[in-house]
């Protein structure tokens, strides 16, 4: 499993639909590991990603407890089917429950004036569905990268995805520092067992 940085939250996706996939992760022994435990964490991962900016996370953390607890259990049925969706390829099951996720997101057309025309002409009604709108389309944005550069590590104990963009679409770790190395080691070791392991024949 590879490290967290100072936020405390992983960023090898090279997307923020693959980020967030991977606020789910799980820890060196392959067990999960949450990254979210609470609706406020997922206000912080929203602004670190630059899905929304510091005015809204502001407004998001003083819109009560009750709301941002439905919120974060809505973001994690959305997490869930957009990664079944990355995984499978658009399976039937994965690809309906996508999109009943982000159907639950209250949207709004609204006018924009000329000099605010680079905007999207969607809004939603007080700060959490602003957020959950960010999110929802954040998620869709990840279902048009190209699939078959979207890739889960090669370590059999890490989950997270990433977007292979290396030219020869080589990439094989979330992290070559640490699960590329880690297996690099493992291999090594295995090696070295095998050679100690094999009877050696005298040479005449």
């Amino acid at each position: 499993m590879t490290m967290r940085n100072a936020t405390g939250f992983f960023w090898v996706g090279n997307h923020p639909g693959i980020d967030l996939v991977n606020t789910e992760a799980a820890d060196a022994h392959g067990d999960r590991l949450e990254l979210l435990p609470d609706w406020t964490a997922l206000v912080d991962w929203a602004r670190a990603a630059g899905v929304i900016d510091t005015d809204l996370a502001h407004q998001c953390r003083a819109a009560g407890e009750r709301r941002g607890r439905n919120l974060l259990a809505w973001f994690r049925r959305l997490r869930r089917s957009l990664r079944d969706v990355l995984e499978t390829s658009d399976d039937e099951a994965a690809a309906a429950a996508l999109d009943d996720d982000v159907a639950a997101v209250s949207v709004r057309l609204s006018y924009r004036p000329a000099r605010q025309q680079h905007r999207l002409p969607l809004d939603a009604p007080g700060p959490i569905e602003r957020l959950r709108l960010a999110l929802a389309i954040t998620a869709l944005a990840a279902t048009s990268l190209d699939r078959s550069r979207v890739r889960r590590c090669g370590s059999s104990r890490c989950v997270l995805l990433y977007y292979d963009t290396t030219k020869n679409r080589s990439r094989r770790w979330c992290d070559m520092a640490v699960c590329g190395n880690r297996a690099k080691a493992t291999a090594h070791y295995r090696r070295a067992k095998h050679r100690e392991s094999t009877p050696r024949h005298p040479t005449t």
